[in-house]
């Protein structure tokens, strides 16, 4: 099995040196309704064109949402209320076209090349893995795995986690991809963010 950390353009908090006393933790959560509360700060509800979306909350007065759709970050506002993400105003939030904006995932290629622009990780639905507070500051892990529309265009076994972390002044966020096949891969992979 080969694990591949690949952090964004923000700072981030690694496994090793991130050792904050936790205040609430749940884990392989499935939800069966929006608009539920599954740790501090940490709230799914229904976003633009009914897709799930997760929305953090810092006791800081930060703020951040992810569309399951494609794991995207569309939102990250800092306690003075200023959103340094941007999110294109033709954006389609309909499930089927990748979210223009925000964090976007590249997996398994970045561009162009033998399958679709920037692979298929921004157009499918990620699960919730983790989620957690950290001394008011929340922290969710969404999951990727493959399934018969990935291995279409890419056939291997893959799972990847991206961990995305609210604090009152930064969002800290890591994607692992992990091989789960008994194949090795190579692949690229961007988290295109759009300031």
């Amino acid at each position: 099995m080969a694990i591949v950390s690949i952090p964004s353009s923000f700072p981030t908090i690694t496994h090793s040196s991130f050792h904050l006393p936790k205040r609430k933790r749940f884990s392989g959560m499935a939800f069966a309704n929006l608009s539920s509360e599954t740790s501090l700060g940490v709230k799914v509800t229904e976003g633009n064109g009914k897709l799930p979306k997760v929305v953090l909350s810092s006791v800081d007065g930060s703020e951040a949402e992810i569309y399951l759709f494609g794991g995207c970050v569309t939102l990250w506002k800092v306690a003075n209320g200023k959103d340094l993400l941007f999110v294109r105003p033709d954006a389609v939030f309909d499930g089927k076209k990748p979210i223009s904006g925000g964090i976007p995932h590249c997996f398994p290629q970045f561009g162009p090349g033998a399958i679709q622009q920037h692979g298929f990780a921004r157009n499918m639905n990620w699960s919730i893995a983790d989620s957690e507070s950290v001394e008011g500051n929340p922290i969710i892990t969404l999951e990727l795995k493959d399934d018969p529309y990935s291995r279409s265009m890419w056939d291997f076994s893959f799972k990847a986690l991206y961990k995305v972390i609210l604090n009152a002044n930064s969002l800290s966020t890591v994607l692992t991809v992990t091989n789960t096949d008994n194949r090795s891969f190579s692949f690229s992979s961007a988290l295109h963010t759009y300031f």
